[in-house]
């Protein structure tokens, strides 16, 4: 039995309820009986709404122009609508009508607040409400869906996943898009000398040639002209930096190129703490550019 647009929107926030409202609003201008998916995705496809239109250029075929792509999506959903039979004319008559939600977009509801129950901000606001002493635990009715989650409970419909692929979109590809959206532009991106990882590091514990391998490759990128900035990563990195260290101290160079032969190791945490403490500042900037900072 189909449900209530009112009772609907009690499992929504604010905007994803907004983006049902529209929903009803496409589906009470084609005269539908139920509000659906397909209503959902038509308003979803709006300029209102960022979230899909934006997994979707991200999920587009490499095939077609992104323009084309996408209005081949519209037409597609505008057929598929077309389709769906219309309600008498008499319950449409009256302006207050509102298009009930129909079973399989409720069940996308319910299916959107189970999921989101498991991701790991209501974990921390179950233990909250666990740590406050009620005895109520939280129910899945009482979550309220976000967009993101709506969004994805709705490409799992079998009519929407057919409609997409009618033009040439595959409902697991945009799913990922929306859930792994893209990545921030990091300072790094424009740095003078990004970092260089040195990945594979190996563990020397028992093994003395691990311990000069890693010296060595160590010493190979300070020495290029440029990406000379290494960045140790795994278990055994402090170790690697410890052994490397020590060989410049007590000056074995065995395995390392000979342009590093004779460089000194400087701390320019302490080397700043100490020019700071003596308010040296001709002395802190003729160090600095020493190392070429």
């Amino acid at each position: 039995m189909p449900t209530a647009v009112a009772t609907a929107r009690q499992c929504l926030t604010e905007e994803a309820a907004r983006a049902l409202d529209d929903a009803v609003s496409v589906a009470k201008r084609r005269n539908h009986a139920q509000t659906t998916s397909l209503h959902a995705v038509s308003a979803l496809l709006s300029p209102s709404f960022s979230l899909l239109r934006e997994s979707l250029s991200r999920a587009r075929s490499i095939a077609y122009s992104p323009r084309l792509q996408f209005r081949a999506l519209e037409l597609c959903v505008g057929f598929s609508l077309d389709r769906l039979p219309s309600s008498s004319s008499s319950r449409n008559a009256n302006d207050d009508f509102a298009p009930p939600v129909a079973n399989s977009l409720m069940a996308a509801i319910k299916r959107s607040q189970a999921n989101q129950r498991r991701q790991p901000d209501m974990y921390h606001l179950h233990q909250l409400n666990i740590g406050s002493n009620n005895n109520n635990p939280i129910s899945i009715s009482s979550i309220k869906v976000e967009l993101k989650h709506f969004v994805l409970a709705i490409l799992d419909d079998p009519m929407v996943s057919r409609v997409f692929g009618e033009a040439g979109f595959r409902s697991s590809d945009v799913k990922l898009a929306i859930i792994h959206p893209p990545m921030p532009p990091t300072r790094w991106a424009t740095a003078r000398f990004p970092p260089m990882f040195l990945c594979n590091l190996m563990d020397f514990q028992g093994l003395s040639g691990g311990s000069d391998e890693n010296c060595r490759r160590i010493g190979e990128i300070m020495v290029k002209n440029k990406e000379r900035n290494p960045l140790l990563v795994g278990v055994c990195a402090k170790d690697a930096l410890d052994r490397f260290k020590d060989c410049l101290e007590k000056e074995k160079f065995g395995g390392l190129p000979r342009e590093i032969h004779g460089i000194r190791l400087a701390c320019l945490e302490r080397e700043i703490q100490g020019f700071v403490g003596r308010r040296e500042k001709q002395g802190l900037e003729l160090k600095l550019k020493q190392v070429g900072v």
